[in-house]
């Protein structure tokens, strides 16, 4: 059993996420570059290989509760939130990264705390009616993050505070917290460089 952070990437088939089934539905030549979730929403930023159409943004507003063009091949989609959203915002994991592989498929890169968090989290998203393989299992050897600094890079990530535009100040997450600003700023500094090694180390 890991009781140590590792690093897992799984692919989940028959995703339910309804801006993929929209972009396959109707043949848009575009997809999901993005993807950041929220407590009850989902964000999307979709990439068009060419100018979006009237039509796209049309056929994207019958599943969202907001549509942004924000380029002239990009559009910003809020949803509720599918099913597998709502699994990866509750469960103790944190997201690094996501790419769409196919129609409706999504591999999904993520840091998790303990053997437990994977097995619950596995065990969620099959009950959500997906279909979910590991494909790959690392540790993070010496960049391990701790518990707390899982707990508290987490916590910042979904409340927004590496948003481009900060929804959380580091003195509200620390009140939140119930830590200390400084005590907080310390934290946050020390887990982030042992993120940043370990990605330069892998990725260098």
């Amino acid at each position: 059993m890991r009781k140590a952070p590792f690093e897992v990437t799984i692919l989940v088939e028959n995703h339910p996420c309804d801006v993929m089934r929209v972009i396959s539905s109707s043949g848009m030549r575009a997809h999901v570059e993005n993807v950041r979730l929220r407590e009850q929403s989902t964000d999307h930023i979709v990439l068009f290989d060419g100018e979006v159409s009237r039509d796209d943004v049309q056929r994207l507003r019958q599943v969202a509760v907001k549509v942004l063009k924000i380029s002239s091949n990009r559009v910003w989609v809020r949803t509720n939130g599918c099913a597998v959203c709502r699994v990866l915002y509750t469960s103790d994991v944190v997201v690094e990264n996501m790419k769409v592989v196919g129609n409706n498929a999504i591999l999904y890169t993520m840091l998790v705390p303990n053997s437990t968090s994977l097995r619950e989290l596995l065990s969620n998203l099959v009950k959500s009616g997906v279909k979910v393989t590991v494909l790959n299992i690392s540790e993070v050897t010496d960049a391990v993050l701790t518990d707390r600094q899982i707990e508290i890079l987490k916590l910042a990530y979904k409340l927004g505070y590496f948003d481009d535009d900060r929804k959380i100040t580091l003195t509200q997450l620390a009140e939140k917290l119930g830590v200390s600003t400084p005590t907080l700023d310390e934290v946050l500094r020390k887990a982030l460089r042992k993120v940043v090694k370990y990605y330069l180390d892998k990725h260098g």
